[in-house]
């Protein structure tokens, strides 16, 4: 959700419009959150050395990044960001600005986001963790099955959208 909140406004301001910048209906940027679990995993266990931290978290978010890029890319036939015009950028899907970032949202993660966040979490009790999960996971799934099918709709209609040009220019 801070993903989401993080990039919608960016890009918001920068368009000078509002902007969901999500693949989901909803307010949240799946990739954020995975990512955020991919560099908590990797960080969490190196606490106490923040250099550490920043390089395993960088690597770990880059890795990710590009993998989720080239699927997506794959699947949807999208690209849904694209670093061409960043220095230092590998095939649009990565650049060294986003990895130095990945590294120092590791650092914030583990030091200053990830403690309060936990702290609430053990707050509940079993039942209303639980009910909380089931809410949430529901509303994401359901989110996502939209999603998802309104992407491979429109997949569909550009990969007809190419044939018909092609047909057109033979």
């Amino acid at each position: 959700f801070l993903g989401w909140v993080f990039e919608s406004c960016v890009v918001s301001v920068q368009q000078k419009r509002p902007v969901n910048r999500g693949f989901l209906r909803g307010p949240m940027l799946p990739i954020y959150g995975f990512g955020a679990g991919i560099m908590l995993h990797v960080s969490l266990p190196l606490e106490g050395h923040p250099v550490r931290i920043f390089l395993a978290g960088m690597v770990a978010a880059t890795a990710f990044e590009y993998v989720v890029g080239v699927a997506m890319e794959a699947i949807f036939k999208v690209k849904y960001w694209d670093y061409s015009e960043h220095r230092f950028q590998f095939q649009g899907r990565i650049c060294l600005q986003s990895s130095l970032a990945w590294g120092a949202l590791s650092v914030l993660l583990v030091y200053a986001l990830h403690p309060p966040v936990e702290y609430l979490v053990k707050q509940f009790t079993t039942l209303p963790l639980l009910f909380t999960t089931i809410v949430l996971s529901v509303y994401f799934v359901t989110d996502v099955v939209a999603s998802v099918k309104t992407a491979l709709d429109f997949a569909k209609l550009l990969e007809e959208l190419d044939k018909k040009r092609a047909d057109i220019a033979a």
